[in-house]
């Protein structure tokens, strides 16, 4: 979600910082939560038009809720705080997000668990780089075999 609210874009202006870090889960879930459903509503119809399960969903967005969950819970080795999963503002993602967001999608394409994948080296020099990595395959393979609409059981 851009700038950590649904209605900046409706301005069409975000603001210069926000504050992702005083989130709770239940907010977050609830402001992702029209998003989500829109998306998998679109596709869904989309399935039917085709007669069969052309598009799929990959649930990155999801996945990086779990993430900001551990973040929160203070589970998620290296991370104080829930912006550090982001670069700016606007929400573009640090490189454990775009693992995160790479596993998600490998296990979509290929339809198996990333757990187990050796550790990619834009990992290398993050703090507890190994179980950094498990965490993140973990979350991604939860949220990919959970959404109805990845087609990954």
């Amino acid at each position: 979600m851009p700038y950590d609210d649904p209605t900046v874009l409706e301005a069409g202006r975000g603001p210069k910082q926000v504050d992702r870090d005083s989130r709770t889960v239940a907010e977050l879930r609830q402001m992702h939560a029209a998003y989500f459903q829109s998306m998998d509503d679109h596709v869904r119809a989309l399935n039917r038009k085709f007669g069969k399960q052309a598009l799929f969903i990959v649930p990155v967005g999801q996945a990086v809720l779990g993430l900001r969950e551990k973040v929160i819970r203070s589970e998620a080795p290296g991370f104080r705080k829930q912006s550090e999963l982001f670069t700016d503002a606007l929400g573009h993602a640090h490189v454990r997000v775009r693992v995160l967001s790479t596993y998600c999608h490998f296990a979509v394409i290929h339809r198996r668990s990333p757990i187990g994948l050796p550790v990619p080296a834009a990992l290398s020099k993050e703090p507890e780089t190994d179980k950094l990595n498990r965490l993140l395959q973990e979350l991604a393979w939860d949220a990919v075999s959970k959404h109805p609409h990845s087609c990954v059981k």
